[in-house]
């Protein structure tokens, strides 16, 4: 077998295994709830991966329903999106996780252990959601225009172009900014970007918590919350677009912005393997002193990826308002989107296209898992279940060894493998 190919069969099978153990020790705890671990499994990947009316690891491919004639059709379960389907809200979920995920990436791949994606996010966040209502008002106040409706339709098209890129852009410069201030801090004066992402995502969370509850809230409501964004900032899902008709996306909110996140994951994935920028951080990660000796500059490598990685987490706050929430809402900043994007991005060891995989893993796991608890089971079983598949995933060296274990006791003997001894020839 070529080397080659074993490696990426090893790459494949180690995801697969660790979710497989993962699920085998989250059994314990089903067990402990009192409930049956099979059914509990099955609710979960129906819940968070089937089409409506899924019942059985069977239905997740290939599912039996009666048509308006009352007969029964076997339907392939992926495509069949009567009332809409579980697929649309994982890739309405996954979305911010994959440019979270790709942020954390690349500044792993210079050697930049940060984890202030989470600040980076809310920060870009508010910032879209103020301009996406601001900016539009200032442009309707000076044509002398009450609100969207009102305005001619060449003006609307103009804004639909522009406010959008305008918020997009601020959020991206927002999350790149204060995600170089770590990066700043560490190149230098050696302050370890474990610790200051920590600290910066703790300042976000208050100065966002400030900024909803004081400056930018538009009501006395019981909640504190921001103005929405105006509906020329508005990214408008698919399933009030082009894709109105189709009920496949019913009920999701998915629409631009797991396109852009896509065009995000290959850039990023061209900027790592095939630049000059990509090769030099990755080349820091490896040895900074090596790559400085070596003509490198690794301190501006390191704040490049960071601007990078704070300009990523930034245009997935901004996707997440202007395509999902259109206002940023008391509590919006303790979601954890970006600390669950770090999670992603160590379960896929930093690739690309494992991301691609993992996310939309992660966040139907995450879906189907609040459902568990009209089961009488707790929601945060998909957590302790993520849990142990990152657990057994870092477990990698372990897992190839006992690969590597089965395949030499699986492989005949040949003449070749024996030897000579004084007493004769043993294996």
């Amino acid at each position: 077998m070529p080397k080659r190919f074993q490696r990426t069969l090893e790459g494949v099978a180690i995801p697969v295994i660790a979710i497989i153990l993962g699920l085998i020790a989250s059994s314990f705890f089903v067990v402990i709830a009192g409930t049956d671990p099979v059914q509990t499994y099955e609710s979960l990947f129906c819940e968070g991966f089937g089409p409506r009316g899924c019942e059985h690891f069977g239905d997740l491919l290939f599912m039996q329903v009666e048509t308006e004639e009352g007969a029964t059709q076997t339907v392939f379960s992926p495509t069949y999106g009567v009332n809409g389907h579980s697929l649309a809200l994982v890739v309405e979920q996954a979305t911010p996780l994959i440019l979270t995920a790709l942020a954390a990436a690349v500044a792993f791949q210079a050697g930049m252990f940060s984890i202030g994606m989470d600040g980076q996010f809310v920060l870009a966040a508010v910032v879209a959601t103020f301009l996406g209502y601001a900016i539009p008002g200032q442009i309707y106040a000076a044509a002398g225009i009450a609100e969207y409706d009102a305005a001619p339709e060449t003006l609307r098209t103009f804004m639909h172009i522009v406010i959008p890129v305008i918020c997009i852009a601020a959020a991206m410069a927002t999350g790149a900014f204060y995600s170089w201030i770590a990066g700043y801090l560490k190149v230098r004066l050696n302050v370890n970007e474990l610790i200051s992402t920590i600290i910066l995502n703790a300042i976000a969370v208050q100065l966002v918590g400030y900024l909803i509850n004081y400056p930018l809230r538009s009501d006395f409501n019981n909640i504190a919350r921001t103005f929405p964004i105006d509906d020329s900032a508005w990214l408008i899902p698919f399933n009030r677009g082009i894709f109105a008709d189709v009920e496949w996306f019913s009920g999701a909110r998915v629409g631009a912005g797991i396109i852009i996140a896509l065009v995000a994951a290959a850039l990023v994935w061209f900027y790592l393997w095939r630049t000059t920028g990509g090769y030099e951080q990755r080349m820091t990660r490896g040895s900074r002193l090596f790559a400085r000796f070596s003509g490198i500059p690794s301190g501006k490598a390191a704040i490049r990826a960071m601007l990078i990685s704070g300009a990523l987490s930034g245009l997935a706050g901004a996707l997440v308002i202007l395509g999902v929430e259109r206002r940023v809402v008391d509590g919006f900043a303790l979601g954890g989107v970006g600390f669950e994007g770090v999670l992603v991005a160590i379960l896929a060891k930093e690739s690309v296209i494992g991301i691609l995989v993992v996310a939309p893993l992660f966040a139907g796991l995450s879906q189907g898992s609040i459902n568990l608890q009209f089961g009488d089971l707790p929601r945060q079983l998909g957590g302790i279940i993520i849990s142990f598949i990152i657990l057994f995933a870092a477990m990698e060296d372990f897992l190839l060894q006992r690969i590597a274990w089965l395949r030499n006791r699986a492989r005949p003997k040949r003449r070749g493998d024996l030897r000579e001894t004084p007493t004769g020839v043993t294996p």
